[in-house]
């Protein structure tokens, strides 16, 4: 893509040389060093000057990482009439994000399904096992976007695929992204805070053990601090 608009930029610059020159001085001449010599300065600062622009509308967003140590999922569903909630702490990710051009981001997550916690051991270890997140079989659930529709520069709907269990399927995230800046701590400088929630429903990944208690919706939420790379 990037050669084809410099490619684009060559074809409109001799265009504007031939303006300059006139169609007739250009076909009457060898080569160019026979034009005045201030005016093949002229069109070479031309040509130049349309290179820098191409160059710079290829540039790419910028890189975040996601913090390890500052970043957890989130999860909730119903079990008769409470709610149920769990963790998993172990989270790696990259964000793409230009402030000007928030449509283009760019997010990926990798979680280790084994990094579960609820706080009680027993349902844990319902949970890791092979009628559930399978841990053994499955360690790592994944996120990768593919689109986004943005709401505004700090808000925008990412459009992706979610991997749980050996199961990919299609999700879309309501994302947030904010400032993060702490004068306190020398390495927040830039950082964002990420915040992404989304719904699934547990029979779609093959978890369809206790219908008849637990409820097949499961509320995730992704809550980052993504720190330039």
């Amino acid at each position: 893509m990037k050669k084809s608009r410099l490619g684009n930029g060559r074809h409109e610059s001799n265009a504007k040389i031939s303006d300059i020159l006139g169609d007739d001085k250009l076909s009457e001449s060898a080569s160019p060093s026979k034009a005045p010599s201030s005016l093949r300065l002229a069109c070479l600062a031309l040509l130049a000057a349309e290179l820098t622009m191409a160059g710079a509308s290829a540039a790419h967003a910028r890189r975040f990482e996601f913090d390890q140590r500052r970043t957890e999922v989130r999860f909730a569903y119903k079990m008769a009439y409470a709610t149920q909630r769990g963790r998993f702490t172990k989270v790696s990710g990259t964000l793409d994000y230009d402030e000007a051009a928030p449509g283009k981001s760019k997010v990926s997550a990798s979680i280790s399904a084994a990094s579960l916690t609820t706080g009680e051991d027993f349902i844990d270890n319902e949970l890791k096992g092979a009628d559930f997140f399978n841990v053994a079989g499955s360690p790592v659930i994944a996120f990768k976007s593919v689109g986004v529709r943005t709401g505004s520069q700090t808000a925008a709907e990412v459009l992706g695929e979610i991997t749980v269990n050996g199961i990919t399927k299609p999700v879309t995230l309501q994302v947030s992204i904010e400032s993060h800046d702490d004068p306190a701590l020398k390495h927040d400088a830039g950082a964002r805070r990420f915040v992404a929630k989304t719904r699934i429903q547990r029979s779609a990944f093959n978890m369809t053990n206790y219908q008849s208690m637990v409820d097949d919706d499961v509320d995730i939420e992704i809550d980052a601090i993504a720190r330039p790379r």
